[in-house]
């Protein structure tokens, strides 16, 4: 194996791969001009990248080698990057001697494969900070019961916010949330006629479906909940549940709180199912679309791999200046 670790986001067409990845997906063996060849989703903490193993006539070999190959599991890779449809991807041909193995825990660094961010003690204290400046009592109870139950805060605070759009690390949902309840807070010291215990709920509770949507082994995927329903479905399943042990809780109040965070996406398009229709909900909205996308494009800038002046990005559809 090689001594360094190359990252995903360090790769560039023509370099040649020696290192490990997890193994995020894979696809069936198919039969190409020259052999059977089949492909697979590699991934680090920097990204991910597809991999495409070119074999021989040896069907059985190619079906074997794509087998042992499991979602999750670890592989060292010996290839070539290369270009296609504008995208880089990782080709290993077995006639010009490159492979792929599966690695057994302790023949890598798992550090190496999903991110985790500093200082999460520090965020769990200042989520707190949030919940204790708000007064409403039943909306206090509310929070509490989230935030001071320790298996759902534990849950909470590893959660990734995203596989690769933003704050895509261990931690990274405590993270995104304490942006966007900062954000919102910024913006009821400037704009007056909202109701901040409303805001500040929101903002705390709008992605809480994410801690049932991800699941993280040594990389970050989807579990089957989160792909068959989504986390805002999740979420107000969460947020229900939680508002039935509470006596007494305002209906119209928990329709309002169930409202911010079914609309927090902002448009039906964009996966919301409805759209926000009070300005305590459009504030989080537009809090939480600001921190990812500039999440986004700061990390697409800090991590480009160019000598350019801009970088294309495609998922944005617009060039990012990068000086």
């Amino acid at each position: 194996m090689s001594k360094d670790k190359q990252m995903i986001d360090a790769l560039k067409a023509g370099d040649k791969v020696d290192s490990y990845f997890s193994v995020a997906y894979k696809k069936p063996v198919i039969e190409y001009k020259y052999g059977y060849m089949f492909e697979f989703r590699a991934a680090d903490k920097s990204g991910q990248i597809t991999v495409k193993y070119w074999g021989g006539q040896d069907h059985r070999r190619v079906q074997e080698l794509q087998e042992s190959l499991d979602r999750g599991g670890v592989a060292r890779i010996t290839g070539e990057v290369g270009e296609y449809r504008n995208q880089l991807e990782i080709s290993i041909s077995e006639k010009d001697g490159y492979t792929v193995e599966v690695l057994k825990p302790g023949g890598y660094e798992a550090s190496a494969l999903v991110a985790t961010l500093d200082g999460i003690p520090e965020m769990r204290d200042r989520l707190m900070e949030f919940v204790h400046i708000v007064e409403e009592p039943h909306i206090v109870s509310l929070l509490r019961g989230f935030f001071e139950d320790e298996a759902f805060m534990e849950s909470f605070s590893t959660c990734p916010a995203s596989i690769q759009l933003h704050s895509a690390a261990m931690g990274g949902l405590i993270h995104h949330t304490l942006n966007v309840a900062e954000i919102c807070a910024k913006m009821l010291q400037l704009q007056s006629g909202l109701d901040r215990d409303l805001v500040i709920a929101g903002a705390l509770l709008h992605d809480i479906g994410k801690t049932r949507s991800f699941e993280v082994t040594t990389n970050i995927n989807h579990t089957a909940e989160g792909n068959l329903l989504g986390h805002l479905i999740i979420g107000d399943e969460l947020l229900v549940e939680r508002l039935c042990t509470i006596e007494g809780f305002p209906v119209d109040l928990s329709l309002k709180l169930r409202h911010v965070v079914a609309s927090h996406h902002g448009r039906k398009e964009w996966g919301s199912p409805v759209e926000p229709m009070m300005p305590e909900a459009l504030l989080v909205h537009e809090a939480d679309d600001l921190d990812a996308k500039l999440n986004y494009m700061v990390s697409k800038r800090e991590g480009a791999i160019t000598e350019d002046d801009w970088t294309w990005d495609r998922r944005l559809s617009r060039l990012i200046y990068l000086r």
